[in-house]
């Protein structure tokens, strides 16, 4: 049964899957594909060159206690307020980030086709508004691959690539494991450190209520996948849900060792007692009324043709 380890956005919390696959590795899962998206997009197109072992994973980690403020987000506010008075299209440049991968991916891997297991990494392009899917071309460049994938919008650049605009594959699917069914996963292992399923507390004023908006609106793929895997009886999916460190400041790197552990700690818990999705069964959410789920408004995720 083909097996696929699917790794979420999360942006400096990406330390958490990077101890959510020691855990995995430590229970002997291992995986014939990966797909990531956004901080799983760096994890995912890192393991898929180094070899999906435990022994890669002290280079990971490595990898990330790299990550600073000062080279993912250089400068202070007068270079923000500079870039946004001279429209530049991000409050902070791109160079950082690319030094950042290119310094860290394993030697000897720069294209897809040089992978030592099939990787998908996913960005969305701003000029179609659809997912776009890296991994199919064995030519394409894994350096722009995993850039593209991780652009936060605003924060960090599009990248320009044979003509797309390309973002942070996170904006349409932040944990894409229907990309992993696509492509013939029938055993999945979703390592999720964005959203869940978990209900939240009530909003309460305009900028709360604005960001719980776009939560929900990001979530929908995460709901459709999982209904999607739950009404197929060949899939076996595992969603590993991560919800630490979500109060996290966006640009706060001072963690990593802590992530690491409660990343490990958390998936071990998970394994101990494993609860792959079960047939979906509508339920109740308010009188008179039952949602069946969210694949009625928005389809799995899909990239485009």
């Amino acid at each position: 049964m083909p097996t696929a380890f699917v790794l979420s956005g999360g942006g400096n919390r990406g330390p958490l899957e990077v101890g959510a696959l020691q855990s995995l590795f430590e229970h002997a899962i291992r995986p014939d594909m990966f797909v990531g998206t956004s901080a799983g997009a760096i994890n995912a197109g890192y393991l898929a060159a180094a070899g999906p072992t435990i022994s890669a994973i002290p280079g990971l980690a490595a990898a990330w206690h790299t990550a600073t403020k000062k080279v993912v987000y250089p400068g202070g506010y007068l270079r923000m307020a500079w870039r946004v008075l001279t429209g530049a299209d991000s409050l902070f440049a791109g160079d950082g980030m690319r030094r950042l991968v290119q310094e860290n991916l394993p030697a000897g891997a720069t294209t897809f086709g040089q992978l030592r297991r099939p990787c998908y990494l996913t960005a969305v392009d701003m000029l179609s508004r659809r997912l776009y899917l890296f991994g199919e071309d064995p030519s394409a460049p894994l350096v722009e691959a995993i850039l593209a994938s991780s652009s936060i919008p605003c924060i960090h650049p599009p990248v320009e690539y044979h003509g797309l605009q390309l973002v942070d594959g996170g904006v349409a699917c932040a944990a894409p494991a229907g990309v992993a069914m696509d492509k013939g996963a029938t055993v999945i292992y979703s390592v999720n450190v964005g959203l869940g399923e978990e209900a939240q507390p009530r909003a309460r004023g305009v900028v709360p209520i604005f960001m719980r908006t776009l939560d929900a609106f990001i979530a929908q793929s995460l709901f459709a996948d999982l209904s999607r895997a739950a009404e197929d009886p060949a899939i076996e999916l595992h969603h590993i849900h991560i919800g630490a460190f979500q109060d996290l400041s966006f640009d706060d790197f001072e963690h990593t060792d802590e992530m690491i552990a409660v990343g490990k700690a958390a998936t071990d818990a998970y394994l101990a007692n494993p609860q792959p999705r079960v047939v979906f069964r509508p339920t109740p959410s308010a009188p008179g009324r039952v949602v069946a789920g969210a694949r009625e408004l928005v389809p799995p995720c899909r990239a485009m043709p």
